[in-house]
């Protein structure tokens, strides 16, 4: 292969780093959760391969000035725009330059050099809370307390409480479950499921500290606290991308003495005392080490209401090694339909603790990063276009194997072969190379740079994608069988033993000109899905308009409104709880489908398990399979529509 070839697949290999870097599309760290970056790849995808024009909004779409209050759309935004942090903008060059050519005594050296740095701001931090604490120093923090990398406009103003001079409602921040505007006028982006509640909070405290959280069980289907990973410079997080958080699920926390854990097989749903204590240790080192049970991936889980996270994290090469504040999430998957989407009781309320038993809260003003993930803008309209050959009949799923790995894999794989000019094997050493040196991820590396989750994604969550795109009177059919889940929307008393905790399929597009990531279309989630008697389902997506007459629940048939962009993207969230909810023969998980044979980008990689449009592979009938048709056609099926009726997509 000559060098000029080479150097072009490296530029266009680098491309999403640069995009990453500069852009205001960069994976926000914030409401990412699910899987911000996918929608980011699938237009991309299609971008690159059709330079499709998007068309103008029409009147009726244009964005409302209240719903884009102080969020500058136009011109050029800096880096971690929608993120809660303000890193520097290396370019990719300048990256690779300074870290990824490094030795491994350089590496090891530089490691200990950010431990060294991070225990010296723990120990100034300890000293100025305990200043505080006997009455002697400011609640506020003087700004030169904290690298710069903590404080800026988004992280502002760092300030000690005691615990009884702040409630639970001025800890967090939240994006909310609900329903999606019929109009598409108000949507939320980053790619979030609707079905889901999204808790975040942002924080530091001492290395050595304990993050103490008490409150009330939700009644929801799931609910998990994720915290950033103990300072480990081995293993970068930045921004929502890199090393995956620390979880605990919620049939492993021991309710209170007295008290019910609703999520436990056979457990009173109802119960009226529902409370809980849970403790993280905030440390620095390995986090499958300091959680040697709950960081054992695909279960996590581990007896007790303890786990140990970070106080603040190394955000890597592509933070330039700076240190970032820490994050907490709390996530209520499908809370019951009449206790709104807090699952019926009050936030959780959270407090720091010093080794040495000293009570303390530390936060900073965080309304601007708060605002930027959780404001909603308008869809946006663009021309039907079908799908083109790269995304036609015989492709399949994609699965999720960390979201900077995942962007990176879309834009090259219209660039490889056979669609492109490149041999795959050059794009797969350039993308393997950069996974290892920015986030010492890959199929090879040590715990957890080994694991399918990633930073911001749901750890009991796998993910497939798919991209499509929709012409005009055309619609698109997935059939396919849906893991058992638990009944719980309605208030049962109780549940049993399912195969999936939970399952959704959502559709993402970008907004106008990419400016909104994964905007946000639809979602149908498990028992939002008719089945037969088998399990069996019949999906159809069209524009309202063009619903065909027969997509209707009395012909078997569930249907969804497409949204307004041609360009978009599916995404499946499948959720277990080994082994309480688990299909172990066909879950989707890293045992199953393990990185080695499963992602794209991988020497080894398997197409046949999740890549071809059928159902031959891994996942059987499990495996939706895509449809693509004239409305026409669809509506000859006749009723009652089985999934066995509908046509090959030829």
């Amino acid at each position: 292969m000559g060098k000029l070839q080479i150097k072009i697949c490296q530029a266009i290999i680098n491309f999403p780093l640069r995009t990453f870097l500069r852009s205001k599309n960069r994976d926000q760290g914030g409401f990412i959760q699910a899987i911000l970056v996918i929608g980011i790849v699938i237009v991309l995808i299609l971008v690159i391969a059709s330079r499709n024009k998007k068309e103008e909004s029409p009147d009726n779409l244009k964005e409302s000035p209240d719903a884009l209050s102080d969020i500058p759309i136009a011109g050029s935004r800096g880096p971690d725009y929608w993120t809660y942090t303000n890193l520097p903008a290396l370019s990719d060059k300048a990256v690779q330059k300074k870290y990824c050519g490094m030795s491994d005594s350089q590496r090891r050296s530089l490691n200990q050099e950010k431990l060294t740095e991070a225990r010296e701001l723990s120990d100034k931090l300890e000293n100025y809370i305990r200043l505080w604490a006997a009455g002697k120093a400011s609640p506020n923090l003087p700004d030169e307390l904290l690298p710069a990398s903590m404080v800026h406009e988004k992280t502002k103003n760092w300030r000690l409480y005691r615990p009884e001079e702040i409630t639970s409602d001025k800890q967090w921040y939240y994006r909310l479950a609900g329903e999606i505007p019929s109009d598409f006028s108000k949507l939320y982006f980053l790619s979030p499921d609707n079905h889901v509640t999204y808790l975040k909070t942002v924080f530091t405290a001492p290395l050595g500290s304990r993050l103490l959280a008490e409150g009330d069980f939700p009644h929801a289907r799931f609910m998990d606290y994720q915290i950033l990973e103990p300072f480990d410079p081995e293993h970068p997080t930045t921004s929502g991308l890199g090393a995956p958080e620390v979880p605990i699920v919620d049939v492993d926390i021991n309710p209170d003495p007295g008290h019910t854990n609703p999520f436990r097989i056979g457990a009173d749903r109802n119960a009226a005392l529902r409370h809980y204590h849970v403790t993280f240790n905030l440390e620095a080192g390995n986090a499958a080490a300091l959680n040697p049970q709950a960081m054992i991936p695909p279960a996590y889980r581990a007896s007790g209401n303890t786990r140990t996270g970070g106080p603040f994290a190394y955000s890597g090469p592509l933070g330039d090694g700076q240190i970032i504040a820490s994050t907490l999430w709390l996530r209520y998957y499908a809370p019951d339909k009449k206790v709104g989407p807090f699952g019926g009781v009050a936030l959780p309320k959270l407090t720091l603790q010093l080794e040495t038993g000293e009570r303390f809260w530390l936060q900073p003003d965080f309304s601007l990063a708060a605002k930027r993930q959780t404001t909603t803008v308008p869809g946006f309209s663009t021309k039907p276009k079908d799908p083109l050959p790269l995304l036609g009949p015989t492709v399949g799923w994609g699965k999720v194997f960390g979201f900077w790995l995942t962007l990176a894999d879309g834009f090259a794989y219209p660039l490889a072969k056979p669609w492109g000019l490149f041999p795959k094997s050059l794009a797969v050493k350039l993308i393997t190379e950069r996974d290892e040196c920015y986030f010492n991820r890959g199929a090879s590396a040590s715990p957890p740079g080994n694991y399918e989750a990633s930073a911001s994604g749901m750890n009991y969550n796998s993910y497939l994608y798919r991209a499509i795109s929709l012409g005009e009177d055309k619609v698109y059919v997935l059939t396919g069988k849906l893991p058992k889940t638990p009944k719980t929307r309605n208030g049962e008393a109780s549940v049993t033993k399912s195969e999936a905790r939970y399952w959704s399929i959502c559709h993402t597009g970008n907004g106008e000109d990419n400016k909104f990531p994964s905007l946000l279309y639809g979602c149908l989630m498990d028992d939002e899905i008719h089945l037969n008697q088998n399990r069996e389902y019949t999906i159809v997506y069209s524009r309202k308009n063009e619903r065909p007459k027969n997509a209707t629940e009395q012909c078997g048939v569930t249907w969804q409104d497409y949204g307004l962009e041609a360009l978009q993207g599916y995404t499946i969230r499948w959720a277990s709880v080994v082994p309480d909810d688990y299909l172990p023969k066909f879950a989707p998980d890293q045992d199953n489908i393990p990185w080695s044979v499963g992602e794209w980008s991988s020497p080894d990689y398997n197409m046949s398990l999740t890549g071809y449009n059928n159902q031959n592979g891994f996942l059987k009938k499990y495996q939706p399979l895509n449809h693509y048709m004239t409305r026409e056609e669809f509506e000859a099926l006749g009723c009652p529509v089985s999934p066995e009726s509908v046509p090959i997509w030829q």
